[in-house]
Order: structure tokens, then sequence, then C-alpha cells
């Protein structure tokens, strides 16, 4: 899957048509990454999302993004239209190919997109190739996390949700249309906090396992990513802001989880359409309930035919950075069902993960010693094995080095 992120500004914009191609899987968040909501078409109501799992359903289609308090004319029968209630918006751009020797379909389907101003003709896109540029896109963890939180609140309006939250941060002194001043004393309990506070939702996400209708399977490690009743594939417990279907409650464990290691959200990452969006599963412990490391050797074992339309993967993240775990000699940290694959006699799959191959190893990839990480498997196009729960990939089991 080749990825492609921009960022507008629609207090700058206005606003922003978003011309998608045919075959394109994309989401819509605002800055505090919120889906967009969109149309409501045949009592389906549509969050973030362009494309495969959005209303075009990959046929491609014209969206239009309008600010919250947008009063001008639109026309519904050109446009899909998005609503945003913040000024930034994130467009996240996914496009597929079917052969890791050639990934030209999915570059030419994220660089067939077109984003304008809606009183402006297209220009010439520019797409820059970032996959090899070494970069760091983690959000601060020490006291200037305060200060980057309210050059964002000066730079965006005033948001109407949780006021009690955005209450707390004026007590900080964080507030629109004022001075961030700090004292030295403040601003070291506020770096003590920062520093606090990433480490909780580390152990948080870290220990994820313990929560309440967090597993996927309630004898597997594998933690989903927005709690689903394990007895019940097709409903998750929350919706797309976290908060509990039920209570409308934010689960705060929850999110610390999810946006410690990852980002962005629409319906199509959590929805149970057979056959759209995605599944996404999270291991940060092997079957012996230990946590994962670098210079331990693991096979973990994928049941024949994985119930993917699209394609299946299985990527190992830095559990300090949840970046792609950056192993020496080893190119992506990740193997899917486009690789050149060996099965077993039975069309199961076994992967190997250590720190060294041992002689004849098929299906590698190598972790770093001293390095703890955890793994995703993603099932993209998931098919009704999955929402069953007749189909459950293995755990992580430790095999001697």
């Amino acid at each position: 899957m080749i990825y492609g992120l921009g960022f507008a500004d629609l207090s700058e914009t206005g606003p922003l048509v978003i011309d998608a191609p045919p075959r394109l899987q994309a989401l819509l968040d605002d800055f505090w990454h919120r889906p967009l909501t969109g149309p409501s078409i045949d009592g389906h109501q549509y969050l973030g999302d362009i494309g495969l799992p959005g209303p075009d359903h990959g046929a491609g289609g014209t969206y239009l993004i309008v600010p919250q308090d947008y009063t001008g004319e639109v026309d519904h029968d050109r446009y899909f239209v998005y609503t945003s209630p913040t000024n930034g918006v994130f467009i996240f751009v996914r496009g597929f190919f079917t052969d890791v020797e050639d990934l030209t379909p999915g570059v030419s389907a994220v660089e067939a997109i077109t984003v304008r101003p809606l009183d402006q003709a297209a220009e010439p896109m520019k797409f820059t190739h970032v996959s090899d540029i070494p970069s760091n896109a983690l959000f601060a963890s020490d006291g200037s996390y305060f200060d980057d939180l309210h050059t964002f609140i000066q730079a965006e309006r005033i948001d109407r949700t949780d006021p009690y939250m955005h209450g707390m941060l004026a007590a900080l002194g964080i507030r629109k249309a004022a001075p961030f001043t700090p004292s030295a004393r403040e601003r070291e309990l506020l770096d003590q906090a920062a520093k606090t506070a990433w480490r909780i939702a580390k152990t948080t996400a870290a220990t994820f396992d313990q929560q309440d209708r967090a597993l996927w399977w309630n004898d597997r490690q594998w933690v989903a990513h927005v709690k689903t009743d394990p007895e019940d594939f097709m409903h998750t417990v929350l919706d797309e802001q976290w908060r509990d279907r039920t209570t409308g409650h934010t689960d705060l464990d929850a999110k610390a989880h999810m946006f410690i290691n990852a980002y962005s959200i629409s319906s199509g990452m959590m929805s149970s359409i057979v056959g759209t969006g995605a599944k996404y599963g999270a291991a940060y412990k092997d079957s012996d309930g230990d946590y994962l490391r670098g210079d331990q050797t693991y096979t973990i074992t994928l049941p024949p035919n994985p119930p993917a339309a699209l394609f299946w993967s299985i990527t190992l993240y830095d559990a300090d950075t949840a970046a792609g775990l950056d192993a020496p000699g080893q190119q992506y940290p990740s193997l899917n069902s486009m690789n050149d694959i060996d099965t077993n006699p039975d069309g199961s799959i076994t992967l190997q993960i250590g720190p060294t191959p041992p002689h004849g190893a098929h299906n590698w990839l190598t972790t770093v010693p001293g390095h703890g990480w955890f793994s995703l498997f993603r099932f993209y196009g998931p098919k009704q094995e999955f929402f069953d729960r007749t189909y459950k990939p293995g755990d992580f089991t430790k095999t001697p080095n």
C-alpha cells in the first residue's frame, strides 16, 4: 500500500474540492483527529471516508469540504459534502498495488487525486516521495508539548466540543487570544507532567490487553484498536470518537492507546461491512503473556486463507516510537500477501521473527536486540470468515535463538 499525507487550512483556502480517482481508499479528519461528517445516503452516515469505503465506493467522485459554519450555497448533486469543525484538515490517502515489484498502480492512484479551493481552477499537484527520508513525526513528549498546543489553539476556531477539557487548558493558561506565559516553576511542572503523561499512555497501550473487551479473541493476545465484543465482531463498543455507544462517555484509555501509537480514524477503519474497509489487531505480548523483545526469536502461524479481499500484512513497530522497526539490512519490517511467502503443506503460513535468522529460515522479519516491539495485523477488505470468528491468527511464540 502507498500512503499519501496532506494538510489543509480552510482559513486560508476556504472550501476545498477533492477529485478522488477510482480505487482509492482515503479519509478526512479534523485537527483533533475526528472524522469529518459526510453525507447521509440510504440511511448510512459517512464519517471521514473517501473512495472504497466512502460514498463513491471506489468508482471515484468529487468531494467538497466546508467549514462547520459555512453559509454559502452547496451543490449536493455535484459534490459529496463533508463538514469540518476545525480550520485544519488532515487528508490521508491510500493506493493499492498487487505486485511488490511494481508499485506503480498504488503511486498512480495517490497521485491522481486533485485538491483545490472551490473558487479556483485546479493547478498541477506536487507529490514529494519521502519514504527514504529520515524524519521525526512524533509529537513532543516534554514540556514543549504545551507550547505546541498553545500554538494550535491560537490557529484554530474555538472548539465547542468537550468544554471541560478546554477549561482545563484555560486553567493552565492556554486559551484563545491570550499569551501563554508560564513561570519557570510552572514550566518545570509542565515538563514533568508531559513526560509522565507520555509514559502513562505508553503503559496504557502496552497493558491494553487487560482492558474489558479489548481483545479480538479471548484466547489470543491480539488487541482491537477500537473495542469490540469478542462475541460479536459486527459491532464496535466505541464510536469514531472513542465514545461508549451506550453511555456516550469517552473511553480515555482506548483513545490514549490509539493515539500514542497510531493516528487517524474513519468509519472505514472500524466498519463491519464484509469486504469493505479494514480490520486491525495489535500484539504487545507473546503467547506466554510476556512482552515482545528484540533479542528473542518467535514464530507466528496464520491459518490458511487469511480473510482479506485486498491484502493482509504483519508489521513490526518500535515500542518507543511506534515507527516501523528499523533493523539493519531490512528494507521494510513487514510481510504481506504480495510477498513471495512460503506456505506449510496445509496452506497455513508461519512467519519467523528475531534478531538473527537461523539456518533455513523462511518468511523472516528481523528485530533489534535491546529494543521492545509490537506488531499489527491488517486485513484490508475483511471477509466473512473474520466477522464470524472462524478465522483467527496465532500468537507470537518463543522459539530457541
